[in-house]
């Protein structure tokens, strides 16, 4: 049946007679004939190949098969109700929207995308187009809807921008790879271990460093391997290579299972934060209002 899906009367009618375990109840309710109702049980059932009722002495009684399906069907109609009844009451539902995010490829990956599934089912009418072109958009930010860009208040003119959430760097390594070493007392001793670096305009390698007191010259001068996305990062230090500076946000699951520790024993929190921006002008743009709306609604989230 891969590709065949039943047709909204047929499983209404079958939510009716597993409601009413009566054919011709279920008619009534449905402003159908008996006969009509005993059609589309008989055409669903043939559809999945499977009984969904005992029919006893002129009684049914849902098979086990029929009660785990009756269950379901009648979530995904209440559902299917729910959202035409919100869409048919609403002038915002009129037609569907589309809006262009753009964000910092990890951020996206481990902290966005597994939100957004939230926003599609609340909002069925906006389409998300998420990007990563995260440094073009820094220079320009017309090129998208809306971003989620990192920064302090100040360095976008002209838009509007809201600090959505603050970062703590931590350095992290395996076990394995500090088995037999003392995590570092100091920010600016983790340049002791093999150290891979953040390669992209806002190094947060750079910036750890700098925090601990090196001159740009002593930066540039720490060996290691070099990658621009925290994603590649957070591989390299899994794979043992050595010991990098990520945000928390992105290695506490991976902490809490034992699979990375903390190599340093300081933290450090910049004094930038990703911030939500868009264009004064269209402050009021639907689709705007509500991305901004809901993702501040979980600006507290780990």
């Amino acid at each position: 049946m891969r590709g065949k899906l039943p047709s909204i009367i047929s499983l209404q009618c079958f939510d009716a007679v597993a409601h009413h375990l009566n054919m011709t109840y279920a008619g009534e309710a449905l402003h159908l004939t008996q006969s009509a109702v005993s059609r589309q049980i008989k055409n669903l059932e043939e559809l999945l190949g499977r009984s969904l009722f005992y029919r006893q002495d002129n009684q049914l009684i849902l098979t086990p098969v029929g009660e785990q399906y009756a269950d379901e069907v009648h979530k995904i109609l209440s559902t299917l109700n729910a959202v035409t009844q919100k869409i048919s009451l609403n002038d915002d539902y009129t037609q569907t929207v589309k809006l262009k995010v753009v964000t910092e490829p990890t951020f996206a990956i481990a902290w966005l995308m597994p939100k957004l599934n939230e926003f599609y089912y609340n909002f069925p009418d906006i389409e998300v187009d998420l990007g990563t072109d995260y440094e073009s958009v820094t220079r320009n930010l017309r090129r998208c809807d809306f971003s989620i860009l990192w920064g302090k208040a100040g360095d976008w003119d002209h838009y509007c921008a809201e600090p959505l959430r603050s970062d703590t760097y931590v350095a992290v390594c395996t076990p394995k790879y500090l088995r037999g070493r003392k995590a570092a007392k100091t920010m600016k001793d983790v340049a002791n271990f093999d150290f891979i670096h953040q390669s992209s305009l806002l190094s947060s390698t750079d910036e750890w460093f700098r925090e601990a007191g090196l001159t740009e010259h002593e930066i540039s001068s720490i060996g290691g391997q070099h990658f621009d996305h925290f994603i590649y990062l957070l591989q390299a230090v899994k794979n043992n290579i050595g010991v990098s500076i990520l945000p928390k946000y992105l290695v506490t699951e991976s902490i809490e299972k034992g699979e990375l520790i903390l190599a340093c024993e300081k933290e450090y929190t910049p004094a930038e934060q990703f911030f939500i921006l868009y264009d004064k002008d269209r402050q009021d743009d639907y689709a705007i209002r509500q991305f901004r709306k809901w993702l501040m609604s979980h600006k507290n989230d780990k």
